[in-house]
């Protein structure tokens, strides 16, 4: 089966429920790591002044649940169609609204320049041509560009070589992680004048809830966010998550 094909019905296969819902069930340092992301992002990046955004491969909606609770509307393009339904539920269930489109990331069906802002999170790592599709971002972006990617980073590979990170993932692609010089690159030669870049260290899987379950009460939670804070101070410049935002 084509990794296109194969990815279509992997994701056609997943939980509807956990992924409407997610990450509400997940255990709380999770969620606090994945707010975390957009916190810094959107820190990186300054004032935001789109109230529109193409959530690029959106999946089930999660990044536009976010941004919808920021006055931001969403349109969410993903190519899974049992994602986009997915989607829909979530909006009408958590009541916001958003505009779903199918199609592929590195051949977007937009015009130049129709959206306020342009985010993906977690999306562009599953697709064979990732820096097409950032190209592609660049396009059709007006105001404001965020990526939230793995990072290509020695950290990163040394876990892949212990088994805490993989290398194909469960959809059968082949992880393409980001460098972040060639990513800001990309982006710069797209017409975008003001672009930075960070790394964090970030980790989480499905066989740390447990571990993090045990940090969910005070005051265990406050000081693992608090340990999170100090070790990316120190490391996180090495770190396995990539973000890079832009402004015209």
């Amino acid at each position: 089966m084509q990794t296109r094909a194969r990815q279509i019905a992997f994701f056609a296969s997943l939980d509807a429920e956990e992924e409407i819902e997610r990450p509400r069930h997940y255990p709380r340092p999770v969620r606090f790591l994945l707010e975390e992301k957009l916190r810094r992002a959107l820190g990186l990046l300054g004032r935001v002044t789109s109230t529109d955004a193409l959530c690029l491969c959106g999946g089930s909606g999660m990044d536009a649940e976010w941004l919808a609770n920021r006055g931001i509307r969403p349109t969410i393009l993903d190519l899974s169609p049992e994602a986009l339904t997915r989607a829909r539920l979530r909006a009408r269930r958590h009541g916001f609204e958003v505009t779903l489109v199918r199609g592929d990331a590195a051949r977007l069906p937009f015009s130049d320049q129709c959206f306020g802002m342009a985010l993906v999170h977690d999306g562009l790592h599953h697709l064979n041509a990732p820096y097409r599709a950032l190209d592609e971002m660049a396009r059709v972006a007006r105001h404001e560009l965020i990526v939230m990617e793995p990072a290509r980073a020695a950290m990163t590979r040394l876990a892949v070589a212990l088994g805490l990170a993989a290398e194909i993932e469960p959809a059968g692609n082949v992880v393409r992680r980001l460098d972040a010089a060639e990513a800001r690159a990309r982006v710069q030669s797209g017409g975008w004048r003001h672009v930075r870049s960070a790394r964090d260290l970030v980790y989480y899987q499905r066989w740390t809830f447990p571990v993090y379950q045990r940090l969910e009460p005070n005051p265990a939670f406050p000081v693992f966010v608090l340990a999170y804070r100090l070790v990316n101070v120190a490391i996180g410049r090495w770190g396995n998550s990539l973000k890079v935002v832009a402004r015209r």
